[in-house]
């Protein structure tokens, strides 16, 4: 794929460099079983740390994938257009193809719930959800699931707005810091590494509100979180040609991702798992630890949250319908969904 930079199959210890054979691409016995190739496009997150786990640890080497992970910002359209095979992405990026009856089909879960929170320094007067009534905030855009959700949360039980203004997770730190937006909605590990920072002093200079687990305007009650209860995150998606033909390949791919699922969720800031994150994510290594655990990786769909998703998109016009049971892939119902 033109627009992307390949990242070459390669396996090596995490505390040295030996290439294993299926990987290194070594000769094959006479007759032996050549494995089979899986384009996925991708956009570095540790919200993908089940595919790099079980990548580094030959979890689809050893069902006879070749899994190739290229980078990308575009690997939806990727997929859609049988550039690549797979992608994992947030759902709503995925819900828009589908509604559309493009070549594209949800397989599986990735994690819940999505961890996006609004961060805001800490001595801001926010005490109450109406309190951002016009603020600047940051958030990925009008179509990110946390954005719709919180953006509906306010104006549906507070009858209040906040102005969007769009930015990636990185650049969205930068402008909290530089002080040009009041607020940032940020997901994972960039809530961890905003609460990192801290002032001359050695004191936070961010805070985390609205997010079930706060108290905004210190009545000692927790607040409810505005993204709502366990709302699911990412999902991985796949061409539905691909899902057609090489079913098998595609159950493989997902045993091997359950597989990493039950190895990070059993320690999720273990050295050898933080590692493996900070070879494919640029934040922090301490930031991975603090977030990591907040990553709930399964591949079990939530069916009922991701249709809800639909309906707001519905709502604020981005498709015409929502596609329901259409969503998820029929070959993969009484597996992931």
């Amino acid at each position: 794929m033109k627009s992307m930079k390949t990242k070459f199959l390669i396996a090596t210890l995490l505390c040295g460099a030996v290439l294993t054979p299926v990987f290194a691409g070594a000769i094959k016995e006479p007759g032996a079983a050549q494995p089979k190739r899986i384009l996925v496009a991708d956009a570095n997150s540790t919200h993908h740390l089940n595919l790099y786990v079980a990548y580094e640890k030959g979890l689809f080497s050893k069902r006879g994938l070749d899994v190739v992970i290229e980078q990308t910002s575009s690997g939806v359209a990727a997929v859609v257009g049988g550039e690549a095979d797979i992608v994992f992405n947030c759902p709503t990026g995925v819900i828009t193809p589908i509604a559309r009856g493009q070549n594209i089909t949800i397989i599986s879960q990735v994690k819940i719930p999505c961890t996006s929170v609004l961060v805001v320094p800490v001595n801001a007067p926010i005490r109450n959800p109406q309190d951002v009534k016009g603020l600047q905030i940051a958030g990925l855009s009008t179509t990110c699931c946390a954005v719709i959700a919180i953006r509906d949360a306010l104006r549906n039980q507070y009858n209040t707005e906040f102005e969007l203004v769009t930015l990636a997770p990185g650049a969205a730190l930068a402008a909290l810091e530089a002080g040009s937006v009041r607020g940032a909605i940020l997901e994972e590990p960039f809530v961890a590494e905003a609460l990192l920072i801290t002032d001359a002093q050695g004191r936070a200079k961010y805070k985390t509100i609205f997010d079930g687990t706060s108290d905004a305007n210190g009545d000692g009650r927790v607040d409810a979180n505005l993204a709502g209860v366990n709302p699911p995150c990412r999902t991985v998606n796949a061409n539905t040609n691909f899902v057609a033909t090489r079913l098998d390949d595609v159950k493989a791919f997902i045993e091997a991702i359950d597989e990493a699922n039950k190895i990070i969720l059993a320690g999720p800031s273990a050295p050898d798992i933080v590692a493996i994150a900070r070879k494919y994510v640029t934040v922090s290594e301490q930031a991975i630890i603090n977030s990591n655990p907040k990553l709930g990786f399964q591949i079990k769909l939530d069916t009922a949250g991701l249709k809800g998703y639909a309906d707001a998109l519905v709502n604020q016009g981005t498709i015409d319908k929502n596609p329901g049971d259409a969503l998820f892939a029929p070959q993969l119902k009484g597996i992931t969904w």
